[in-house]
C-alpha cells in the first residue's frame, strides 16, 4: 500500500497565445502547487488484475469516468501489469474549480502505481503517458513552480516562487474550460507557429504575464511577482459572473496584496505573505460568504520536495 498527497495547483500567469490548426489552443503559463491536497491510497491486488476506485465526491464519482481511473488503467495497459490495484480518494480540493485536482489525483495514482510495480519511468515517461488524459496532468507529475506550454502539457521546471499565502473562494457553481477558451475569441495562429512549442524563459514571447512571473520569480521578489500576476481566461469567466468581482475586490480590501482568478476558475485568489492575514481574511469571507455555500480555505506554497517529505511521512 502506498498513500500519496495531491496537491491543488494555482496559476501565477495563464497567457493564451491563439488557436492552434489542431483546434487546441497554445498557452504559456506559470504553475505552482499549493499546500491543498487530496490523499491518494493505492494498494496492489495480487491476482486479480481489475481496477476498484474508492472515495472520490458526488461531483466526482469513483466510476470509470473519473480521471483516477482512466490514468491507472492508461498505465496498466501500458506497462502491461498482470495485477489490478485498489484505489481510495480523501478527496479536499474542490471539484470543477480550477485547481485542478482530478488531475493531481490521477498525476499521483500513476506516481504510487509505478512505485508499487517497481516501473522505474521517469516523470518525463509518465508525463507523456498522462499528457493524453489532460493538459495539466504533466505539471502535476512533478508540482512545484514551473512554466507550462504548448496546450500545457511540456512542462519546464523555475526557480521556487517567494513564500505566500493564498485565501481561495470556490463558489458554488462551475466552470467549463472548453467553453471559456471558446468564450475567448482567440485568434487563430499561423503554421508553422511563430514560437518553439517547448518554451524556455528565454524563449517565452515578451510582454506575456508569463515572462514578467519568471523575471520575478528569478529576482526572488514577492512584490514583482504580484504586480506580474495575470489570466486571460479571468474576463470571460468574470464577464458570465459577476459576483467574482465582487469576491476580487473584498479579498483585497480584507488585506490580500492580490486577487487573481485561478486557470478557467470560478476560483478566485486572494494573495499575501503572511498566515495571520491570510487567516483573518478567510474567516471574515467565510462569515459573509460560507451560509451561501461558497467554499473558503486557505493554503501556502509547495515545492515538490516538501510535497514528498509529506507523501513519506504519510508511509511510515
Amino acid at each position: 500500500m502506498l498513500r500519496l498527497l495531491a496537491p491543488a495547483k494555482i496559476n501565477l500567469a495563464l497567457d493564451v497565445l491563439g488557436r492552434r490548426a489542431d483546434g487546441y489552443h497554445q498557452v504559456v503559463m506559470v504553475m505552482q502547487t499549493i499546500s491543498l491536497v487530496d490523499t491518494v491510497t493505492v494498494t496492489v491486488n495480487e491476482g486479480d488484475t481489475a481496477i476498484r476506485l474508492a472515495g472520490g465526491t458526488e461531483e466526482a464519482p469513483p466510476d470509470r469516468d473519473n480521471l483516477v481511473y482512466r490514468a491507472a488503467h492508461l498505465l496498466s495497459e501500458a506497462a502491461g501489469l498482470s495485477c489490478g490495484v485498489q484505489i481510495h480518494l480523501e478527496k479536499v480540493i474542490p471539484v470543477a474549480a480550477g485547481l485542478a485536482g482530478g488531475s493531481s489525483d490521477a498525476a499521483a495514482t500513476v506516481k504510487a502505481m509505478n512505485r508499487l510495480f517497481g516501473l522505474r519511468w521517469s516523470d518525463i515517461d509518465m508525463e507523456a503517458l498522462l499528457a493524453r488524459l489532460g493538459s495539466d496532468i504533466p505539471f502535476l507529475v512533478r508540482g512545484g513552480t514551473a512554466l507550462a506550454t504548448g496546450r500545457g502539457e511540456i512542462v519546464h521546471r523555475l526557480p521556487p516562487a517567494p513564500n505566500f499565502w493564498v485565501v481561495l473562494v470556490k463558489p458554488p457553481f462551475g466552470a467549463s474550460t472548453p467553453q471559456v477558451y471558446k468564450a475567448l475569441g482567440a485568434p487563430a495562429l499561423p503554421e508553422p507557429l511563430p514560437w518553439p512549442e517547448a518554451m524556455t524563459p528565454e524563449t517565452t514571447p515578451t510582454g506575456t504575464a508569463s515572462q514578467r512571473v519568471m523575471a520575478a520569480l528569478q529576482a526572488g521578489d514577492y512584490g514583482a511577482l504580484l504586480a506580474a500576476l495575470g489570466n486571460d481566461l479571468e474576463q470571460v469567466t468574470l464577464e458570465w459572473h459577476p459576483v467574482l468581482k465582487e469576491i476580487k475586490g473584498q479579498l483585497e480590501r480584507l488585506g490580500c496584496d492580490r486577487a487573481l482568478m485561478s486557470g478557467s476558475g470560478p476560483t478566485i485568489l486572494g494573495f499575501t505573505a503572511s498566515e495571520a492575514t491570510a487567516r483573518s481574511v478567510a474567516a471574515a469571507m467565510n462569515e459573509q460568504w460560507g451560509p451561501q455555500q461558497y467554499r473558503v480555505l486557505t493554503a501556502r506554497t509547495l515545492e515538490r520536495e516538501e510535497a514528498d517529505e509529506w507523501s513519506a511521512d504519510c508511509c511510515r
